[in-house]
């Protein structure tokens, strides 16, 4: 969630703007909403719909930006159906049930087919925690954003180790 996508050749989409927004939106909501008088109820009424509305835009400028890249005759990514079943912290939970990762790969499919790129699905099993260097697979590889192999030593950006790790797949 910190970077919305990352492609092989080292492109990235950092969703930090994405998250500051989501922030201050989620504030507003808060204040709104205890207050309760009746402008507030109007506003958060008027205000309803623009996060949505907000990410439906990044979706569309990132995909509109990875379809006319010419150079790509083929997208891989991950299968991330079940991605919200996981046990994981509240806030990850949190974060992960507002990313709009469905509608992304929507935008991206029906772009690059109007252009002839073919999107496919891959498994996402282990593909951070694999090594892209050795193949070397570990849970201790992967902290936070940063790839540091256990065996052999390589050093990487962790969402990028596992889009060239996607790639090779």
């Amino acid at each position: 969630l910190y970077k919305i996508a990352v492609t092989s050749e080292g492109g990235e989409y950092t969703g930090s703007q994405v998250r500051a927004q989501r922030r201050r939106m989620a504030h507003n909501r808060r204040t709104l909403q205890q207050k309760g008088t009746r402008s507030a109820k109007r506003r958060l009424q008027a205000m309803s719909g623009r996060e949505k509305r907000y990410m439906r835009n990044v979706n569309h400028v990132i995909t509109t930006q990875l379809a006319q890249d010419e150079s790509v005759s083929t997208y891989v990514l991950e299968k991330l159906t079940n991605i919200r079943h996981r046990r994981t912290s509240k806030t990850m939970r949190l974060w992960l049930g507002q990313w709009a990762f469905a509608q992304f790969e929507e935008f991206l499919t029906y772009k690059c087919q109007e252009r002839g790129i073919a999107v496919t699905h891959i498994d996402p099993r282990y593909t951070s925690q694999d090594c892209n260097s050795c193949g070397h697979r570990d849970r201790e590889n992967r902290r936070k954003g940063l790839f540091l192999c256990t065996a052999c030593g390589h050093r990487d950006n962790a969402d990028r180790n596992a889009a060239l790790n996607i790639r090779d797949r």
